[in-house]
Formats: C-alpha cells, structure tokens, sequence
C-alpha cells in the first residue's frame, strides 16, 4: 500500500531535488573544510553558494506546489502546513536585521584606514544606524545575506519530498543531512587527532598558520581550536538524539529490544559520542565544560523519555553514562599531558580585552559603531597597532560584540529573532518534546559559549547553527491519532 504512504511527486520534481540536495550537501561540507571558512576566498564561495541554493530551494518549492498539484489530486493525503503565521514573523524578523545592516552600511560616516589611526569621512544621516568602517560592513552584509539564504534555503529544502510515513518521525532529507554532516565532523576529529600526535603547526598540513602558531591551538581544518569544538558540539546532541528517535519508531513495530536498538541509527549515535570525545581533544576549556553538561541533560532527557515508554530502556540510559565516560576517557588518553590546559583558569587577556571594549558600547549606545567595524575602532580605543587588516580582532564575546557593532535597537531585534526561531516549533507545535528538547541542547552550546568566545564570528559555525534552526523548524508534526488515519485510508479507497 505504498500509495497510501508517499505524497506522489512529478518526477522533475523529484530530479531537481536531488539537484538540490546535492549542493545543499556540498556546502555542508564545504564549511568547515575550506579551511574553516575564515578566509575571505571561502566566504565568498560559501556566500554564492548558498544564493544560488536559496534560490534554486525556492523554485524546488514553487514546482513541488505547481507541478505536482496540476497532476496529482493531492486531497486525499494530509498533507500538515509547513508554514503559518508564526513562520512569517520569522521571516520578517530576519529580513528587518537585514535591513538594519544595510542602513549601516549605505549610511557609513566613515572607512577606516588601518595601521593609520585615520577615518575617511562620508556624510551620514545621524538619526539612522551608520557604521564607522563601510568597507566591513559590507562584507558582513554578504555573510548576514549568505546565513538568511541558508536558512530559508534549508526550510524549502526540508519542505518539499517527503513521505507520509517517514514524516511520522524525522523527513528524509533532514536525516541525510545530519549522516553528512556527523561523518565530516567525525573525520575531522580524526584528522585533528592525527595533526595532534604529528604536533604540526600546519592546518590539514596544507596552509600555514600565521596567528595563533602554536601545535595545540588549532584542530582540524580550524585555526582556532575553540572553533572546531563549537562546530563539533552542535552536531553531536543531535546524533544521539536521532538515533534515539528512531529507535522509538522501530519499537513501535513490535521489533525485539535489541533489534530497536542496533538499527543503522546506532551509527550516527556513536559517531555522536566520537564528535563528542572530539571536543575533548581539541582541548578548548569553554567547549568540554559546555559539552559535558549538555551531555548530563542529554542523558537526563533520554532516562525522561524511557521512563514515559517502557522500562527495558533504562539499561540504555546506563549504557550512555559508560559510553560518554569512555568518550572522555579515551580523548584524555590521546591529548596527555595537554589535557591540563583543560584546568587552566587563566584568562586576564580576555578580561582585558572586554574592558577595554566597553567604552567603545558608552559612545555608541543606541545603533552600534557597524556591523564589522570592532576592529577599526578597537584598535583606535586601545592605540596599539594591530599587524594586518585581515587580523583583525574580534572581541572574544560574541554577545559582547553584538551589542558594540549593532548598539540597543540592533541587538535587540537581533535577540528576538533568536528567541522568535527558537520559541517557533513550540508554537507552531512541530516535533515531539525529545526532539525539540535535543535540539535546543544542541543550540544552547553555541549561545553559551558565546558569552566568552566567538563561535558567531567563524562563518562556517554560524551557517551550521542556522541550517540546524531551519531543520529544528521544519520538524515534523507528531503523527495523526490511528482512528483518523484509518478513517482517511477508508475514505481514500472509498472514493477510488
């Protein structure tokens, strides 16, 4: 009865959504091993990239809707509305931080030019946002373009080619994204283990370091190790989360307790637990506290959800506590001695860092200097120069610099499109608990984190936290009560 399952799809729908797909994956993985994305070369690639992805998710929508609707009666498959009114707010929201930035940016006072201490002044506009360096503002706009592109490109994406049955629990394409995107976090730690006992200095061995220099301060194709545990820790919840999930769908079918476990998902739930270990490894002091207590809820939640369904799964929960211990173990194993910078408190730099920011946020209160232009400004308030324009500093709080570069009004629209597309499946009642729970785990180490650091900053980071919002938003509904769904089989042979 596989009819009764799958929406039918036109087939130059189907063909252009692996099209799709396809470049959708490729940036994925394009991200973090173009070196990190922090090179202006692989912000640009990722920011065209995902345009056109946008764009080609759009049309991919807009056929699913056109063509499909003119050759299949659709009426008889529920089909759940993917969007509403609290996704439109969503889209607003994100479209007015955008416009936010671009009034900083056309209404520039100024450019700065580095190593100079000097401005090159424009006439502005005060009582509207102006940045203090156009040039930076510009090149944010493009990244702030390249994360809205991606996100909505995403929600199209995870939209359209799915089935009944499979949507009951997690779409399709949702569940692939998350096997590339585990499998390349889980190679990097390979890679970054390996770069570890080779104590090389270079990044995948390819490019050389000139900032931060040092043989355990980058891991993986990131300089800076922080960064690739930023990365590693949003995709790890996730892995055993879906696992998880699925497992629950297996149960479901009357599968033996140990066959409901050992499905091909127990796969991403160790991969899981290795990108865990990852953090571990990379040695980044804020990632393992973080990632650790993310990893006590996550444990938590699952013996919430076991002790709803049946007892057996317990065993499971004790299983998770061993098998994250051992993931600890053996990182610890790998870093040796290196692992006492974990203990190290020592974080004057940073703290003198954020004091010296703050009078910059006293003398721009309400708009902010500009998106990007910390830089510019923090070299003028603190007067020592700075090397070169593309080591510029970021204030080593992401939070911190948000309210400096975007002032109050910025900040905050920012903040409630945040809070807006984090509330949004609890509103619009998509997901089960678990899930959506697992997903703002997941988040809560990015947003945490960057109190004290800069995962925002790294746009390969920023663009995986903004396609996982537009998975987290595109969650299914829970499935239909089964005296509907039998009703609706009924009426659907009725009416053949």
């Amino acid at each position: 009865m596989s009819s009764d399952y799958g929406i039918p799809v036109h087939p130059l729908v189907r063909r252009f959504g692996y099209f799709v797909e396809g470049l959708f994956l490729l940036l994925v993985l394009f991200g973090p091993w173009a070196l990190g994305t922090t090179e202006p070369w692989s912000i640009y690639t990722l920011s065209i990239g995902s345009g056109v992805f946008f764009l080609s998710a759009a049309l991919l929508a807009l056929m699913d809707k056109v063509f499909t609707a003119r050759y299949f009666d659709r009426r008889h498959y529920h089909i759940r509305k993917l969007w509403g009114w609290a996704d439109w707010i969503f889209l607003a929201l994100g479209l007015i931080c955008l416009v936010y930035v671009f009034i900083q940016w056309v209404n520039a006072q100024s450019d700065y030019i580095p190593g100079e201490y000097l401005f090159t002044d424009y006439p502005y506009n005060e009582n509207l946002p102006s940045s203090m360096d156009k040039w930076y503002t510009g090149f944010n706009l493009i990244q702030y373009l390249c994360l809205f592109c991606a996100c909505f490109g995403a929600r199209f994406l995870f939209m359209t080619g799915r089935s009944a049955e499979q949507d009951a629990v997690l779409p399709a394409r949702m569940v692939r994204f998350l096997w590339v995107a585990l499998t390349s976090a889980f190679i990097m730690v390979i890679v970054g283990s390996l770069m570890r006992l080779d104590k090389t200095t270079t990044l995948l061995w390819i490019a050389e370091r000139t900032t931060w220099a040092g043989v355990n301060n980058s891991f993986g194709p990131y300089g800076y190790r922080s960064t690739a545990a930023q990365y590693m820790n949003l995709l790890w919840p996730l892995g055993i989360a879906f696992w998880w999930t699925m497992r629950s769908r297996y149960e479901r079918r009357g599968l033996p307790f140990i066959r409901t476990c050992a499905n091909k998902y127990l796969i991403l739930a160790i991969m899981g637990l290795f990108v865990f270990g990852g953090v571990w490894i990379a040695i980044s002091r804020g990632g393992v506290w973080i990632g650790s207590a993310i990893a006590i809820l996550m444990i938590l939640l699952i013996a919430f959800d076991a002790l709803r369904g049946k007892k057996s799964s317990l065993i499971f929960v004790g299983l998770g506590i061993v098998l994250i211990a051992g993931a600890i173990f053996m990182s610890l194993e790998v870093t040796g001695k290196d692992a006492l910078r974990l203990k190290d408190t020592e974080s004057e730099a940073r703290l003198r860092q954020y004091e010296a920011t703050w009078p910059i946020y006293h003398d721009y209160p309400t708009y902010g200097i500009g998106a990007g232009a910390y830089y510019s400004m923090y070299e003028m308030y603190v007067g020592e120069s700075i090397p070169t324009k593309s080591h510029y500093p970021s204030a080593h709080s992401d939070w911190l610099q948000l309210l400096v570069e975007f002032g109050n009004v910025g900040a905050t629209l920012v903040v409630s499109l945040l809070l807006w597309g984090l509330l949004l499946p609890w509103i619009t009642r998509r997901g089960n608990f678990f899930l959506r729970t697992s997903f703002i785990f997941a988040f809560m180490t990015a947003l945490i984190h960057a109190i004290v650091d800069l995962p925002f900053y790294v746009l390969s980071v920023s663009w995986l936290f903004v396609v996982l919002l537009a998975a987290y938003q595109s969650l299914p509904r829970p499935a239909l009560p089964p005296a509907e769904h039998s009703h609706h089989h009924h009426h659907h042979h009725h009416s053949e």
